[in-house]
């Protein structure tokens, strides 16, 4: 396959997703961060900054050993006898109950304590709003959206409990990680949800379907490509590769993060690439021919704090790490853990040592 195939076919899978993620919108993570921030704010003038929200899909059997047993366990209630839950961990309660007692967030070690129903009377009203809103974002978002309508039910004592309380057969798992009060606290937030089956689009046929079902060309139209971000290489003995282990850290020049690129499965290279995210997910945005997005950047950030962190560019919610950042990086840069995506530098090895690639 030539060079500009691979090209064609890489410009129509990127155009169909991003054809999906415009007819929606607005993504239910990107709306249930902006819900927790809103209530916070409105029912407790409480300063959240969302750092992640984390979407996967849950089957039932899973939500035992997936949901901690260590925070506030909230049963949801929804129309029809629905069901969903919620998890609030000991910080992000004990910044509610800091909020709301003494006026401001401590910065203290949370200890793991017993929880009550006092507990819950606390979080309760923050989760009906915070799912209030949930709806209003998405129905504002998109006319055909039905509204989820959940809201707080009761307290649960143990996992296992909640588990048999949920009856469907899977679930979107949101965790939500946010600062609390200008970051004295870090708390987590998880929030179930029964899963609702994506729309059936109507089949519409193109012209040329039919003749291109059993052709070498509809074949490779529709076959998966496997694409990867590489932002360094680096060499090293083979017997150093067997004793890498999990914390050990490795070195690249933190220029590498400016400077990735987006490999074929043979290794050729399909087009340069900046690393960011994308509601809370790793993302790499492709590069126009001169090496920078089509659009011109713009700060999308919660608050000043976020636009100095990131430095988002239009398209979707992307975010990629600010130039300033970069020049202000030490160099090298370190980046913990063999299984890293990002590569280190060059390391000579010894003489009469062999040097395999790693990437």
């Amino acid at each position: 396959m030539t060079h500009d195939n691979g090209n064609s076919i890489l410009h129509r899978k990127t155009q169909v997703a991003r054809e999906d993620f415009d007819a929606r919108g607005m993504s239910s993570s990107k709306a249930l961060r902006l819900a927790l921030s809103k209530a916070a704010d409105g029912l407790l003038g409480l300063a959240v900054t969302v750092s992640t929200v984390e979407q996967v899909k849950l089957p039932q059997t899973a939500i035992e050993s997936d949901i901690a047993n260590t925070g506030l366990l909230i049963l949801l209630d929804g129309p029809s006898g629905r069901r969903g839950a919620a998890m609030v961990d000991q910080s992000f309660l004990s910044a509610l109950i800091e909020v709301q007692t003494i006026g401001y967030v401590r910065k203290a070690k949370v200890q793991d304590r017993p929880l009550t129903r006092t507990d819950a009377a606390i979080a309760a009203p923050l989760i009906d709003e915070m799912l209030r809103l949930f709806d209003v974002h998405m129905a504002e978002a998109s006319a055909t959206y039905t509204p989820a309508a959940f809201r707080f039910g009761d307290m649960i004592e143990e996992t296992r409990a909640l588990a048999l309380a949920m009856e469907q057969p899977d679930y979107d798992r949101f965790r939500i990680t946010a600062d609390l009060g200008q970051g004295a606290k870090t708390g987590v937030l998880d929030i179930l949800l029964p899963k609702t089956p994506a729309p059936v689009r109507p089949d519409v046929p193109r012209p040329d379907a039919a003749e291109n079902a059993d052709t070498l060309q509809g074949s490779a139209m529709n076959a998966p490509v496997v694409l990867n971000a590489v932002m360094a290489r680096i060499s090293m003995p083979l017997d150093q590769v067997c004793r890498l282990s999990e914390g050990q850290v490795l070195t690249i020049a933190h220029e590498a993060i400016s400077d990735l690129q987006l490999l074929g499965a043979d290794n050729h290279l399909v087009a340069s690439v900046k690393l960011g995210q994308l509601n809370g997910w790793r993302a790499v945005r492709l590069l126009g021919p001169e090496g920078v997005p089509d659009d011109p950047p713009q700060f999308m950030g919660t608050s000043p704090a976020d636009q100095r962190e990131t430095e988002p560019v239009t398209g979707a919610g992307f975010e990629t790490p600010s130039d300033d950042r970069r020049r202000d990086a030490p160099t090298p840069a370190a980046l913990t853990g063999p299984d890293d995506d990002a590569k280190p530098n060059q390391y000579r090895p010894a003489a009469g040592q062999s040097s395999p690639e790693v990437v």
